[in-house]
């Protein structure tokens, strides 16, 4: 089994919590994917938690969707979103520094195809909001993946890590280990 093998069915599940309203559920897949990619190469990518996901946001992420531009995003907003969002909800970012940067995030379901309400800043009483959509950011960090097994997928050592990667197992014809 090759990497993406190995994390099609994140992507996947992804795609149908999209398609299906399940926005919450998108958003911790997306949230999760960097975290999932970046353990299969700690020797690249480091072993602390914050830094190996903030390195990976930083290779795979920010320049290839347009972060780095007039609207931009750091791989510290992304990871303490994803420290925020998958460990206590919370829309508000903790920092330690009162920098003028990004104090929250806002996610959206725009209403069609053609209203994309994507990439917004918003200041209100001195708070920065950043409003995203939520299809858009799962589209991007499925692109960022997508880079990703293209420079890892035939890699022995990410794809040796990524036989660990946990999923669920259909048992309806058996349980197979």
């Amino acid at each position: 089994m090759t990497l993406i093998d190995k994390l099609q069915p994140f992507l996947t599940d992804m795609d149908n919590c999209l398609e299906n309203g399940q926005y919450n559920a998108a958003l911790f897949i997306a949230l999760a994917l960097p975290d999932i990619c970046s353990s299969t190469n700690m020797a690249h990518f480091g072993y602390r938690v914050g830094d190996r996901y903030k390195k990976w946001i930083d290779e795979y992420f920010i320049k290839q969707n347009g972060y780095d531009g007039k609207i931009a995003m750091t791989p510290t907003d992304v990871y303490l979103l994803r420290c925020a969002y998958m460990h206590s909800g919370l829309d508000k970012l903790k920092r330690k520094a009162a920098a003028k940067v990004i104090a929250k995030f806002s996610f959206v379901a725009s209403p069609s195809t053609t209203i994309l309400m994507h990439r917004n800043l918003i200041e209100k009483n001195g708070v920065t909001t950043m409003q995203l959509d939520i299809s858009a950011y799962c589209n991007e960090i499925k692109y960022s993946v997508a880079l990703f097994v293209r420079d890892y997928n035939d890699d022995e050592t990410v794809n040796n890590a990524s036989i660990n990667i946990l999923h669920v197992q259909n048992v309806d014809q058996g349980f197979i280990i």
